[in-house]
């Protein structure tokens, strides 16, 4: 009789046992399953994910710049570049990128998906051979490819924009929203090691 109670009371405890992983497995996996489905949708990268790390990975630091700099003495405008004219590139590089990544940024607090491309205040020479001013890309898009953040070499005065779908482009674009990738291939973009003196730095007599 006694071993009949135990037998069952172990029955009972083994399945309520599989009972309960059977339970905590379904949770899990629907977690994964859902993470999987965010992180294919770009929306991961929308709401919870700063591109600011992986930005900063996929480019050369300041230090890097500034022994190219060193290095090359001469722009592609073929002025000698000053000591402080090296200042002056390095300083607009850090500024550019961070003020592209604090865009990203308070976009993804306002849901933004869109980004466009534009070159403030003046045309890039480099860039401009690459894409034109209105080229968007997703944020899913920035999320694969942290490279597509502006800037793309020192002296780059292309910026980054949010589209919230109501912005008038007309006055700031020459071809219209068109896409930067074509079937989810990444662009060609310019080489991080070109220079540009651009007047805007230097101010219009440079």
């Amino acid at each position: 009789m006694v071993l009949a109670i135990i037998s069952v009371l172990l029955l009972v405890i083994l399945i309520l046992i599989a009972v309960y992983i059977g339970l905590n497995r379904g949770e899990v996996e629907q977690v994964e399953e859902e993470n999987s489905m965010i992180h294919a949708s770009g929306i991961y990268s929308i709401v919870r994910k700063s591109p600011r790390e992986e930005a900063m990975k996929a480019r050369p630091d300041l230090e890097e710049i500034r022994k190219y700099l060193l290095s090359s003495n001469v722009d592609t405008g073929k002025y000698q570049l000053s000591e402080r004219d090296q200042d002056i590139l390095l300083e607009h590089w850090d500024e550019s990128l961070k003020k592209n990544i604090a865009v990203i940024e308070q976009g993804d607090k306002e849901g933004v998906e869109f980004y466009y491309y534009e070159f403030v205040p003046e045309d890039c020479p480099v860039c401009k051979r690459y894409f034109s001013r209105g080229h968007f890309v997703t944020r899913e898009e920035i999320f694969h490819h942290p490279r597509i953040i502006p800037p793309f070499h020192p002296g780059c005065t292309t910026s980054i924009f949010p589209h919230h779908g109501k912005e008038d482009l007309r006055d700031t674009t020459e071809l219209g929203m068109l896409p930067l990738f074509k079937e989810d291939v990444p662009p060609p973009l310019p080489e991080w090691n070109a220079i540009v003196k651009p007047n805007a730095l230097w101010g219009s007599t440079a």
